[in-house]
């Protein structure tokens, strides 16, 4: 039986554990801090085919400087010299045209269904319990602007062969009948879902602890030892060494470091994001997920609270609370949603988080040349939890040396 170290204890490295554990293979999971409270934690929580465009698309490179320059847009870059932060830029702005929309979403919308159905095939499972919700998501558009891109995006969609409409204001009331919003409609498209992340990450925790899986955290590597082209052993910040057959690296935006020791190139930047929770009342009263189109904030509901999430910072790996940002996206919240007035007292939970962002859009999912036993995993962006189930299952199948149940070289280690 192969001795599997996964290093990194989100999204990817829980169902990448998971789903190895299931195939019979004896796993560790190495985590810098605890199980499931960095990207993971404060996650919008969407499952989304509905993002079947990549990050870097041509609506971000025409608001271009008036955003990344605007500490109060939804995507901000924080000026500082540094090289891999300049050679991203550089990479992601050549990225954001729509030959790479074009290239690439058919792959996402193929790899995002592909984990909507394990989720499915998951709540049919007794192996752990989870709040799944085939919910569909709405866009919220105020501008005449912003729903004619909806317009176009759903067109796209249904031509994709994913479900989704317009809605008027009639048909937002007909479909939350308990809300109101200060808006001229949106768009629905309705293959989309939620889950709670971090509830569901800490479920499939405590079920592979009861299966023998071993979690170390608080548990950061620091170094790793190579001999024969292949990865020996792995050392902590405590000196302890641990020895496996396979490493699998899904430590989001920490991996691009990592990867520098094996003289792997996988350029990427922390995409800071922001969330809180606020208990249920009378304006929060709906079941469908959505984002706030021109404001780019998601707005998921539960059963007692309501998270709210968004902004992109790209500022190195710096994880404080910046209470600009996070009051922006409560002044957004306010101006979409009639009858809602979000005080500051209000806001629970207040989380940052680093979003490992690749220039393209793209993940990196594969196995390494020069390293015969390494594994990655990274780069998810804003759609982790998404693609979480997809990822653990390709991982799973690349350590089987088996076919993936679709095709990976989109997400190629080598394409920079």
């Amino acid at each position: 039986m192969k001795n599997i170290a996964i290093i990194g204890g989100g999204i990817s490295g829980l169902f990448s554990a998971y789903f190895l554990h299931k195939s019979g293979y004896k796993v560790s999971v190495y985590e810098s801090s605890k199980i499931g409270v960095e990207c993971s934690y404060g996650n919008a929580g969407l499952t989304v085919p509905s993002h079947f465009e990549a990050l870097a698309n041509p609506g971000v490179l025409k608001k271009g400087l008036k955003w990344m320059l605007n500490p109060n847009s939804p995507f901000f870059l924080k000026p500082r010299f540094d090289m891999d932060l300049i050679k991203w830029i550089i990479r992601f702005n050549s990225f954001c045209t729509k030959k790479n929309v074009e290239n690439n979403k058919y792959f996402l919308r193929d790899i995002s269904l592909y984990s909507t159905s394990l989720y499915k095939d998951l709540m049919n499972s007794t192996d752990f319990d989870f709040d799944y919700k085939n919910t569909g998501l709405l866009m919220l558009c105020k501008e005449e602007k912003t729903l004619k891109e909806e317009e176009h995006l759903i067109k796209e969609a249904n031509e994709l062969g994913l479900k989704g409409r317009i809605l008027n204001q009639d048909d937002l009331k007909q479909l939350e009948p308990n809300a109101s919003f200060d808006v001229l409609g949106a768009a629905y498209y309705e293959d989309d879902g939620r889950v709670q992340p971090y509830d569901l990450i800490i479920a499939i925790k405590n079920y592979l602890e009861k299966e023998g899986v071993v979690f170390k955290e608080d548990c950061t590597i620091k170094d790793i030892n190579i001999s024969n082209v292949k990865i020996d052993s792995i050392v902590d910040n405590n000196n302890n060494v641990y020895y496996a057959d396979e490493f699998i690296f899904t430590a989001g935006v920490y991996t691009s470091n990592i990867a520098k020791k094996f003289n792997l190139n996988i350029p990427m930047q922390g995409g800071k994001g922001f969330s809180f929770k606020v208990d249920k009342n009378d304006a929060l009263n709906f079941t469908t997920p959505m984002i706030l189109a021109e404001e780019k904030v998601a707005i998921t509901p539960y059963d007692s609270y309501v998270n709210f999430a968004g902004t992109m910072m790209i500022c190195g790996e710096d994880k404080s609370i910046v209470q600009r940002r996070v009051n922006n996206i409560r002044n957004a919240s306010n101006n979409y949603i009639n009858g809602l007035d979000i005080k500051e007292n209000q806001m629970d939970d207040l989380w940052a988080g680093l979003r490992p962002c690749s220039p393209d859009g793209i993940p990196y999912i594969g196995r390494s040349k020069e390293l015969s036993n390494l594994i990655i995993a990274t780069g998810h962006a804003m759609i982790g939890i998404s693609l979480g189930p997809a990822t653990g299952k390709i991982v799973t199948s690349l350590i089987n040396e088996e076919k993936p149940d679709l095709d990976i070289e989109k997400m190629n280690l080598y394409r920079f």
